[in-house]
């Protein structure tokens, strides 16, 4: 059950655009048709419908649609879009229900600070209309309208709550999943220490024993040829087998990145590999090529591979579920690369330096050491972008 529920929660974050605009296109054509179906209880003249009162329903339903990515300008149209009608003697629509699914949507995604004045309007506007209204008001009027808008704000506040509760889960579950590698990387470290600490006395009393040996044939080397001779056959395979377990010490302190680093550097060919494995973590990433590729030197290669690993790196800790995109724009003498995603924005991204050295200095410190440019913010419509200018005739230059 909870499975199935994360897999709903997931769809709904990953399709929230299309499913506010499928809303927001009911909202209006519902809200259209309820315009000529004045209620039977009715007991004032309501006035015909006409092309205004149509356009603010439109309207209304357009607010609805839009209300996930600007739900705060969005409850501001739908209420004056939904309650100007009312006012005016229209038959009361669908879309006079349009500003409590915005309020629910700035409910869950927007703080107290900014939710509780938007609910504060939203009863301050129905109130007025109960109040200067044609229609002819009861205490039940009163007591269910400020019911919803309660109702709704609270159930706002209460997703909004949860996610946050959720995303502090993930994040002590970040941290302790951290700190128990960092617990074992500490374990296998005072563990190699201590075998390195044993074949150190080994390789010291294999060394210890070399020089005595040395001496003594040193001293035999004229008076007992053949003796000396043997201790100097003995000193080789000493010396032998002391160097190999110099090697076996080396071995065993050398971290188990440096067998990494002695692997060819990634490049721009590597690309495709490292949005398979990001695509294997559940990311949905495009690749978009332009232009004509160039050969480029290594190190610029392995620089824009870079950006886009910790590009990637930083959408998968800060942006949520959100959709990447990749672009190569090949131009004349430069790359162009992009990198952005649909997530939750400018959040804390390359804050921290990450343990590899790639954070977003060291990026920037790439990019002009081959005269390029790094260009790092929010993006428009939600999300973050990442876009560097890298030369392709850095030979050319040198």
């Amino acid at each position: 059950m909870r499975r199935l529920a994360a897999a709903a929660a997931d769809f709904l974050r990953r399709h929230a655009a299309r499913l506010d605009a499928a809303l927001g296109a009911l909202v209006a054509a519902l809200g259209v048709l309820s315009l000529w179906s004045t209620p039977a209880l009715a007991t004032f003249d309501h006035r015909e419908p006409d092309a205004f009162g149509v356009g603010l329903t439109l309207l209304a339903g357009a607010a609805v649609a839009v209300r996930t990515r600007w739900p705060v300008p969005a409850l501001l149209v739908a209420c004056g879009a939904s309650l100007i009608p009312l006012q005016l003697g229209y038959p009361q629509s669908v879309a006079s229900f349009a500003p409590l699914l915005i309020l629910y949507t700035v409910a869950a995604r927007r703080p107290m600070s900014v939710s509780a004045p938007a609910a504060a309007l939203v009863y301050l506007l129905v109130g007025l209309l109960l109040v200067a209204g044609p229609m002819p008001t009861t205490l039940a009027d009163w007591v269910s309208n400020s019911f919803m808008i309660v109702a709704v704000w609270a159930v706002g506040r209460s997703v909004r709550s949860r996610r946050a509760e959720s995303a502090g889960r993930e994040e002590r579950n970040r941290a302790l999943f951290e700190a128990r590698e960092a617990r074992a990387r500490a374990t296998e470290v005072d563990e190699r220490a201590a075998i390195a600490r044993e074949m150190h006395d080994l390789v010291t009393h294999g060394i210890t024993e070399l020089t005595v040996q040395t001496s003594a044939a040193r001293r035999l080397l004229r008076s007992d040829p053949d003796t000396a001779e043997q201790l100097l056959t003995d000193v080789e395979r000493r010396g032998r087998d002391a160097i190999a377990e110099m090697r076996r010490v080396l071995d065993v302190l050398r971290p188990a990145e440096d067998t990494a680093a002695l692997r060819p550097q990634p490049g721009l060919a590597d690309l495709e590999a490292l949005l398979d494995d990001a695509r294997a973590d559940g990311m949905e990433v495009q690749l978009l090529i332009s232009g004509t590729p160039a050969d480029v030197e290594q190190g610029v290669g392995l620089t824009a591979y870079r950006i886009v690993q910790e590009a990637l790196r930083n959408i998968r800790q800060h942006a949520g579920r959100a959709t990447a995109r990749v672009t190569l724009d090949w131009r004349q003498g430069c790359l162009c690369l992009v990198v952005e995603d649909d997530g939750r924005g400018a959040l804390s991204w390359f804050t921290d330096f990450p343990p590899d050295g790639h954070g977003l200095n060291s990026l920037r410190e790439r990019v002009a050491a081959y005269g390029g440019s790094l260009r790092t913010g929010p993006r428009r419509g939600g999300g973050f972008t990442v876009t560097a200018t890298l030369p392709t005739n850095t030979r050319s230059q040198s």
